[in-house]
């Protein structure tokens, strides 16, 4: 008799932060604290669309270096709380319909490709 033995995926640690400051400038961070503010305050009265802006993105289950930081970001049908990461795979595979990059001179290039 054969047994089939379940897959078990040890504890994979999900950081909330990646270590590194939040380095920008006076103008960049009022942009991104502008941007996260008037969409929550445009879809405050909607309780399943989630904003939020620099806020890692674990989009891969058990591969904790698929994790995107968008500046600014909105999920549709998710509820609006806080969290410390946002793990796709227990938000109902719900992914951000609308993302905002602040860029600046010397970040466009990465803000346009890499990201």
């Amino acid at each position: 008799m054969i047994t089939t033995l379940p897959l078990v995926i040890s504890d994979i640690d999900y950081p909330d932060s990646d270590g590194l400051p939040m380095a920008e400038s006076d103008l960049a961070r009022n942009y991104l604290v502008y941007g996260v503010e008037a969409l929550n305050f445009y879809f405050r009265d909607q309780p399943h669309i989630y904003v939020s802006g620099n806020l890692l993105i674990y989009y891969e289950k058990g591969n904790p270096k698929a994790v995107i930081a968008p500046d600014v970001f909105v999920i549709f049908g998710v509820t609006k709380k806080a969290r410390g990461s946002y793990k796709v795979w227990e938000e109902d595979n719900q992914v951000p319909a609308f993302v905002l990059e602040i860029t600046s001179k010397s970040t466009v290039s990465e803000d346009q490709g890499t990201k």
